[in-house]
C-alpha cells in the first residue's frame, strides 16, 4: 500500500499528518504518547478518510475523533485505517477491542 504524509503542527496538541493512502485522502492527529482516547488506546486520536483532498467531514468515509462516528469502519476501508495505524504503532489494531470500546461508549 502506498502512502505519503505531510506533517502540520496542531495548536491543540499532537501533530496532524495529511496525505494519500491507497488512493484515499487521510487526516490523522497523532500524539507522542498513547491515550485512552486513541484508536486501540494508541497515539491516533483523530482520523478522517475522504475520497479526495479538499473533501470535508460531509464526505468522510471513516471518521474517528476520540471515538468512531456512527459505527466502526466498513471492511472496505479497514486496510487504510490499519495502514495508517501501523505507521505510528508497532502492533496491529485489535478490532474486537475496538468493537467493545465503541459499544461501551454508545451505552448511556
Amino acid at each position: 500500500m502506498q502512502y505519503e504524509f505531510a506533517m502540520k503542527p496542531s495548536s491543540f496538541g499532537g501533530t496532524w499528518y495529511e496525505g494519500v493512502v491507497d488512493g484515499y485522502y487521510v487526516h490523522a492527529r497523532v500524539f507522542d504518547e498513547p491515550s485512552k482516547f486513541g484508536i486501540n488506546d494508541g497515539r491516533i486520536s483523530a482520523l478522517m478518510i475522504v475520497p479526495k483532498k479538499g473533501d470535508g467531514l460531509l464526505h468522510a468515509l471513516v471518521n474517528y475523533d476520540r471515538g468512531w462516528d456512527r459505527d466502526l469502519p466498513p471492511a472496505k476501508y479497514r486496510p487504510v485505517v490499519e495502514h495508517v495505524y501501523a505507521c505510528f504503532h508497532d502492533h496491529d489494531i485489535d478490532w474486537t477491542y475496538e468493537e467493545r470500546k465503541h459499544l461501551k461508549g454508545m451505552s448511556f
